[in-house]
This record gives structure tokens, C-alpha cells and sequence, in this order.
């Protein structure tokens, strides 16, 4: 028998029995101050584990498929989450309970959620084909705002720290850029049109750096805000699904394929494996800063559904909640 063969069978008897291995984990959030406890959508539900991942899971949403997770930065039992058919709900006592905040939503296929870190209140949804809109209550009501967005399918979405008032959007045709709190959206076409674009990510320590995962033409990067996109010098021809930025080295870009992990460590100019290649697609990739070294988690489709490594790939630890309430 092979060693990779071991290591599938080895994986799958792992996991079965676990609720994970009944659908691929698609969203991944982490506690703001907590590194112990990682909040989980799947299409089995909605999971939240302690002790990284080996405690007990807390279950809700179990026939829903949550997309997408945020957590309030200032309260830190509310959370929102975006289902693909059942719209957005919010929980206020730390995914206990959830309750539906959908009214003014035309499209309940929620693919990406963002969260403004100065105000919980505010929160942008993106769908599957309907556009952005925007809920200045906590989800009590939601409008549509989509001036000068085009393109109605939203794959991402990210929000500048320092000024909340900027949001990027990637859609089925390139990046859109809004300065004033999603009221009007202006595209970024240079470098960047007519791309599908399915992940975004924010350099935590220069706003004006954006990475944008696409498919099939794998990694752009800009540095001017959006502005203008590059690929990397060795692009990676793989179809990209997440991306993360290493917090305590941000030169470092690990991104999710169909093929597993890969990191660049000159800023997305040329890319190596960070294993996992035996999944076959990777939906969430998410760094814990709060650790040392900072935890990356993965999610995916896989025989386990998610991982966690804490040295940049060399080896990948399971997650999977042992007990249910």
C-alpha cells in the first residue's frame, strides 16, 4: 500500500462518525480574544469547538450551509452567519441560539459577509446574484446597495480597518471598490477585468496591498488601493478559493486551490505546496494572530473537513469536535 493511500484511509477512519465528515466545511471564524474556541459552517451546519478544536461542539443551524461567519470585535457573543438558500442569521449569545435577520433581502444566497470593525451594527452581505446589501441595525433590516456594481455575484468581500467607509467586493467579473460606505461602487478595471475573482485579502499592516484569488488565473496583487492589479511573476495557474496573510510575516500569502495549499513568500511572486494536496477543494483560510506562531486553519472539501497547522504547512492537524450539545 502506498503512503498516500495510507494516509487517505488513515484520514477517513478519522473521520467518520464526526459531523464534519457529512459536509465540507465552508466558512471559518475565530474568537476574537479566545484562540480556543474556532466557529465552523458546513453543509451539516454550524459547529463551535473549544480547545482548538477538540471540545465539545455546539450545534445549531444543523439543516441550514453556512457560507460565510463574522464575529463582532467589541461583543464577542454576536455573530452573524450568511446560509446559501436560508439568508443571514444572527446569534447574540455566542452561537447558542440563532434567529433570522433577513427583512430587505431580496437574494437569501448569501456567499460572502463583512463585518465593520468599528461598528458591530454594520454589516455588508454579499449574494449570489443580486448584489451587496447593507444593514446599519445588527440585521434588523437590510438595504440594497448596489450603485455602479455591475456585476450582481459577489464572491468576497473585505473591509479596510483603518477607514470602514472603503469595502472591496469580488465578483464574477473583477474587483469593485467603494470609499463611502457602499453608497456608490466604482470597478478597478486595470490589470483586473473581466476576471472571476473568489477571494480578497487585506494586508493587516498596509490597507493599499490587496490580494485577489481568481479563477481560473490565479493570483493578482495590488499596492495602490485597488488601483491597478499584477499577477505574480510565476503566476499560479490553479482556480483560487481563499487566501490568507501570514500576521506575523505578511510577505507570506497562503492560498487554497483544487489542489491543496500553496505560500508565497515574496509577496505572491512565486508559490510552493503547504500540503493538503490530497483535498480536492479549499473554501476558507483563515490566520489566528492571538497565537504564537499565528494558527492557520483550513477548510475545505477533504476527508476531515478542517485542519489547522502552526508551522506554515509542515504538518496539518485535524479539527473535529468530539462531543455534541
Amino acid at each position: 500500500m502506498s503512503k498516500k493511500l495510507f494516509f487517505l484511509l488513515f484520514a477517513f477512519s478519522l473521520c467518520l462518525g464526526s459531523s464534519l465528515c457529512r459536509g465540507d466545511v465552508q466558512a471559518i471564524a475565530l474568537h476574537p480574544v479566545d484562540p480556543d474556541i474556532t466557529y465552523l459552517g458546513s453543509r451539516s451546519g454550524f459547529s463551535r469547538t473549544s480547545m482548538g478544536g477538540s471540545g465539545r461542539s455546539y450545534r445549531g443551524l444543523e439543516t441550514y450551509s453556512p457560507r460565510a461567519i463574522v464575529v463582532s470585535q467589541h461583543n464577542h457573543e454576536l455573530l452573524y452567519t450568511g446560509t446559501y438558500e436560508m439568508g443571514v442569521y444572527r446569534s447574540d449569545d455566542g452561537a447558542e441560539t440563532w434567529k433570522a435577520v433577513n427583512e430587505g433581502l431580496s437574494d437569501l444566497r448569501i456567499r460572502a459577509l463583512a463585518i465593520d470593525p468599528q461598528d458591530d451594527q454594520i454589516v455588508y452581505a454579499g449574494t449570489e446574484g443580486t448584489g451587496v446589501f447593507k444593514t446599519v441595525n445588527g440585521g434588523q433590516s437590510w438595504t440594497e446597495v448596489n450603485r455602479g456594481l455591475i456585476d450582481k455575484v459577489i464572491r468576497a468581500l473585505v473591509i479596510d480597518p483603518e477607514n470602514p467607509q472603503t469595502v472591496y467586493a469580488g465578483t464574477w467579473h473583477g474587483v469593485y471598490k467603494t470609499t463611502d460606505g457602499a453608497r456608490n461602487w466604482q470597478a478597478d478595471p486595470e490589470g483586473l477585468y473581466d476576471v472571476d475573482v473568489r477571494a480578497l485579502a487585506m494586508d493587516p499592516t498596509d490597507p493599499d496591498i490587496l490580494y485577489a484569488g481568481t479563477e481560473p488565473r490565479g493570483v493578482f496583487r495590488s499596492l495602490d488601493g485597488g488601483r491597478s492589479w499584477t499577477p505574480g511573476a510565476e503566476p499560479l495557474q490553479e482556480h483560487i478559493d481563499a487566501i490568507a496573510i501570514d500576521p506575523a510575516n505578511p510577505s507570506h500569502i497562503y492560498v487554497g486551490t483544487r489542489a491543496g495549499v500553496f505560500v508565497s513568500k515574496d509577496k505572491g511572486d512565486t508559490f510552493e505546496s503547504a500540503g493538503l494536496r490530497w483535498s480536492n477543494r479549499t473554501w476558507s483560510l483563515v490566520f489566528d494572530p492571538k497565537t504564537d506562531p499565528p494558527t492557520l486553519y483550513y477548510g475545505g472539501i477533504s476527508f476531515a473537513g478542517a485542519f489547522k497547522t502552526t508551522n506554515g504547512g509542515k504538518w496539518w492537524e485535524k479539527i473535529t469536535p468530539n462531543r455534541r450539545r
